[in-house]
């Protein structure tokens, strides 16, 4: 079964023995964007034709504003819908929305820091239940600690899985109102997934 079979954070949490907690963690390094895809973004996220199907959003949206990013960072790469099967006894199989991760020296993706997924019809709990597991598998290949967003495009959510304790920030952040802000977060987000990748000898 695929990722997405996960209903709940809980399910996911009680299955792999995880800590839930909500707190805040998230914080925000400035990035700057160039006012023409900035003001490009701020009319899609206006524009209901982006927001049509879960395909419209990810590659009007989410998509665009990932690679504004990750153009900021040498070593990750923005893989998507790709396989990321590590443990299918355990259901830790599929193809995640995005995965933020290095490319290894033979060309494939290494083991992903970052899961980015987006909320099909808003529903933030099915989102991060995915999410979630996408960041288990990933600490089964070896991520020490794994950051994860689940997103409609409009609204922005985080959380981290560090030692077994998985971290959920209670905040969501409005990209219709503060894209600057989303930004920033994310851009906070990827450098912290660059650093834990220091240590890191297989790209």
């Amino acid at each position: 079964m695929p990722y997405s079979q996960f209903e709940s954070v809980e399910k996911v949490a009680e299955k792999f023995d995880i800590e839930v907690k909500n707190k805040p963690f998230i914080d925000q390094i400035e990035i700057q964007i160039s006012e023409s895809h900035f003001s490009r973004l701020q009319l899609k996220l206006a524009d209901s034709t982006y927001f049509i199907n879960e395909y419209a959003i990810c590659e009007h949206i989410i998509a665009p504003i990932l690679d504004l990013i990750v153009e900021k960072y040498e070593l990750l790469r923005v893989w998507s819908r790709i396989p990321f099967n590590v443990d299918k006894e355990n259901d830790l199989v599929g193809e995640p929305d995005y995965l933020i991760a290095p490319k290894t020296k033979y060309g494939g993706m290494s083991i992903p820091p970052l899961c980015v997924m987006e909320a099909k019809k808003e529903k933030f709990d099915e989102g991060w239940a995915q999410a979630l597991a996408e960041m288990v598998a990933a600490s089964i290949q070896g991520a020490r600690i794994c950051y994860g967003v689940v997103t409609t495009g409009k609204i922005w959510e985080f959380g981290k899985l560090e030692d077994q304790l998985f971290t959920q920030d209670p905040d969501q952040v409005s990209a219709t109102r503060e894209l600057q802000e989303v930004f920033n977060m994310l851009n906070w987000l990827f450098n912290e997934a660059n650093a834990s990748l220091k240590n890191r000898e297989e790209f």
